[in-house]
């Protein structure tokens, strides 16, 4: 045996991945973690867990000394990387070799080679994988307008450095490229520490197809199936399953023997995975490798019931693999979900906040790190959870995760969760027609994708906030009269929802008659009134029936005037208003722009003194990994511009303020 304390070099839910699996082979487990991480849960289930310094993921989690200094302290003989942070670092990975410990992964020379698309790229196509016509290395406007001009439109902008779609762009015409690719170069630079941008041919209506492949140090090289991405969000994937509904059996067998001879011929050891474009068609072509085991490497092992933890620990043990090619097999159909702290009808907004309330739904996979009380912050991605079902069927599959979603609370943000639901429920994704640039085509505010309130929430946030949901009082409680209103959309500019008024009357036999008024200012219309009867009080959860339809929902009051609600799958923040609130009325707050969270100014687009349109971009900041413009919520001139490039934000601050047109 080569080691038998494990040091996880990463945080939140891979960490306590890797650590279910390693005490169950009877390792010691070390976490490391910041201060943002200090009461983390997986600081908590670990045997041991080091400081490695402050929240800025440069001081802690990237920090290859700190990382080093923490296995020297606790005896740690092996080294984990997760995935992201350094896990596909070749440098990183030849200083724990240097140490004296093992790496968990392949040699740095393999991480060094694949890490760098354009490089990639060669290796593969020497070793007979088809790659996408593209061009290496481009760097200035007169490299890539020449390489443009010689592959064609549309095109994709990469950086040659790293993935996970950050520093990723297409390009459809000439006239986008160089702001594009300005882009580009900057994210690359700022995710990657290089700016250096490959360019591809798009292949359109594509899907996401990568083949997991596991190697030992013995010359054994394994593929265990596809996995099916196509269903991403601003190139970065949201929902996965294995296997995919447009691979069969012949194109697997094909896709993975060139992914089994691609590892043989660089000499791969542990787990990895080859990403591929699957045309229309039904052409393949090599886009990157993972070096690392991925995110929705849960998928591939619900349906081939390896535990893929456990075979990368092995390997890294020196041990031969236990099984051959022929003791693979698939069995049924898996879908993993990825939650994130976002807001999709603001653009994927990433969020940042306590969740107050969490619980995760039983009878499926959930891996989390997640727990009430946690706060999510600014200094790490959005993704906060992973729900994940395994079904003799795709169908059941399906059905089993939308039940998922409607039975998993968080509360607190707002988060992906029904949107993920919606997925679900699309045609083309019941169907298995998903490609990549699905969600991209699709109107997010369109009847499908638009979430409303039930209600059962309104109900529920009216006896909240009206003082009913916690008293059991005899006598009869006068009546109560509410203006509510669901807060609005995350997005910069969006309007408040106008407020509905909410009559609560109890009556002599314990039930109650709520009257439900219309928008705040609207004429004509009579109020309806419901009846609210066998009214359950638990903690933090209200059971009642509306016009005879019984619901249990969960809420949190953070504060007297506004509840939060989760009304199956979507959550809700009602506040109460006053009377005349309206939506959609602009004035001296629509001229200020402050930041939605924590972060990093990097663009100012305009200056002081300049007219700008609505809708027109103001600003650019960068948080959890996500770039996002900050734009007018009307027409106006740019007044004063309070921030610089470079600037910390904080939540809430002002930034740009305008004058009226």
């Amino acid at each position: 045996m080569r080691f038998d304390t494990l040091l996880i070099a990463n945080r939140g839910e891979i960490a306590l991945r890797v650590m279910r699996t390693a005490r169950r082979l009877g390792l010691r487990t070390v976490a490391v973690y910041s201060d943002a991480d200090a009461d983390s849960l997986h600081v908590r289930e670990a045997d041991l867990a080091v400081r490695l310094g402050p929240a800025d993921a440069a001081n802690s989690y990237r920090n290859t000394d700190a990382i080093l200094g923490a296995c020297r302290r606790t005896g740690a003989q092996a080294v984990h990387p997760g995935y992201g942070f350094l896990s596909e670092n070749a440098a990183f990975a030849q200083a724990v070799a240097d140490a004296g410990l093992v790496f968990v992964g392949p040699p740095a020379r393999v991480i060094e080679l694949m890490g760098n698309k354009a490089q990639a790229k060669i290796a593969m196509r020497d070793a007979g994988v088809p790659t996408v016509p593209g061009a290496q290395g481009c760097r200035t406007d007169a490299s890539v307008l020449e390489a443009a001009g010689r592959i064609g439109y549309p095109l994709i902008l990469k950086a040659a450095a790293g993935g996970g779609g950050r520093g990723m762009r297409v390009v459809h015409t000439r006239d986008q490229l160089l702001p594009l690719f300005a882009l580009a170069r900057s994210e690359a630079l700022g995710a990657f520490g290089s700016d250096e941008i490959i360019i591809e041919r798009a292949i359109e209506h594509a899907r996401h197809i990568e083949i997991q492949v596991l190697c030992d140090e013995h010359g054994t090289c394994l593929h265990l199936g596809e996995r099916d991405c196509s269903t991403q969000r601003r190139f970065q994937k949201v929902i996965e399953e294995a296997p995919s509904p447009a691979v069969d059996a012949p194109l697997r067998q094909a896709m993975g023997e060139i992914a089994s001879k691609a590892c043989e011929a660089i000499g791969y050891t542990g787990v990895g995975t080859l990403e591929f474009l699957l045309g229309a068609d039904r052409s393949f072509y090599f886009m990157e490798m993972n070096t690392r085991l991925q995110v929705e490497h849960g998928v591939t092992e619900l349906v081939t019931g390896l535990d893929l933890v456990e075979q990368q620990l092995r390997v890294a043990q020196g041990e031969r693999l236990s099984f051959a090619q022929a003791d693979v097999r698939l069995s049924g159909h898996a879908i993993e979900l990825r939650v994130c702290a976002e807001d999709p009808a603001a653009g994927y907004l990433p969020q940042v906040g306590r969740i107050e309330r969490w619980q995760a739904p039983a009878d499926v996979r959930t891996d989390t790190m997640l727990e009430s009380g946690y706060v999510v912050g600014p200094h790490y991605d959005s993704m906060v959870a992973k729900v994940l079902a395994g079904a003799p069927s795709r169908d059941e599959c399906i059905q089993k995760l939308v039940a998922a979603c409607d039975r998993t609370v968080l509360l607190g943000i707002r988060s992906n969760l029904g949107f993920l639901q919606r997925c679900l429920r699309h045609p083309a994704f019941r169907a298995g027609e998903v490609t990549t640039g699905f969600l991209a085509q699709q109107d997010l505010q369109g009847e499908h994708w638009r979430a409303l309130p039930s209600e059962h929430a309104l109900a529920a946030a009216a006896l909240v906030l009206g003082g009913l949901a916690r008293q059991r009082a005899a006598a009869l409680a006068p009546p109560t009269a509410l203006w509510l209103s669901p807060a609005p959309e995350s997005a910069p500019g969006s309007p408040a929802p106008a407020a509905r008024q909410v009559q609560i009357e109890p009556q002599a036999d314990g039930s109650l008659t709520l009257k439900l008024g219309n928008d705040a200012g609207a004429d004509g219309a009579a109020d309806r009134q419901r009846q609210v009867a066998n009214l359950h009080r638990a903690e933090h959860e209200l059971g009642f029936a509306l016009e005879g339809v019984f619901r249990r929902l969960a809420w949190f009051q953070p504060d007297p005037d506004c509840v939060w609600i989760q009304d199956g799958a979507d959550a809700w923040l009602y506040r109460r208003v006053l009377r005349f609130e309206r939506a959609g009325e602009g004035g001296a707050e629509d001229r200020l722009v402050r930041a939605p969270m924590s972060g990093r100014v990097i663009a100012l687009p305009v200056a002081e003194g300049e007219q700008v349109g609505a809708g027109a971009p103001l600003l650019v900041m960068e948080s959890m990994k996500m770039e996002m413009p900050l734009c007018a919520r009307s027409a106006g001139r740019v007044a004063r511009v309070l921030v610089e490039v470079g600037a910390q934000l904080s939540a809430g601050q002002l930034l740009v303020e305008l004058e009226a047109a």
